[in-house]
């Protein structure tokens, strides 16, 4: 086996887990989506989309959708 390569087995649930060296070499991290592609017997994963969140700025976003002015709208 190489060094770019390794193992994993499916869960009774069909789930498994990308392991730790594979999830390193391709800088897979909570979040990314994966394209599983099958040809014949082999798949093919590709990462597709990388979630980048900052987290200082969310909670201010959030606060920008409310206004007192919509509280007295809805009768708070």
């Amino acid at each position: 086996m190489s060094k770019s390569s390794a193992t994993s087995k499916a869960s009774k649930k069909n789930q498994t887990t990308i392991p730790a060296r594979v999830r390193r070499a391709l800088g897979i991290s909570k979040g990314d989506t994966l394209l599983w592609a099958i040809s014949g017997n082999e798949v093919t994963i590709r990462i597709i989309s990388k979630v980048k969140v900052d987290w200082t700025k969310t909670s201010e976003m959030s606060l920008l959708e409310w206004t007192p002015e919509k509280d007295e709208e809805v009768g708070l």
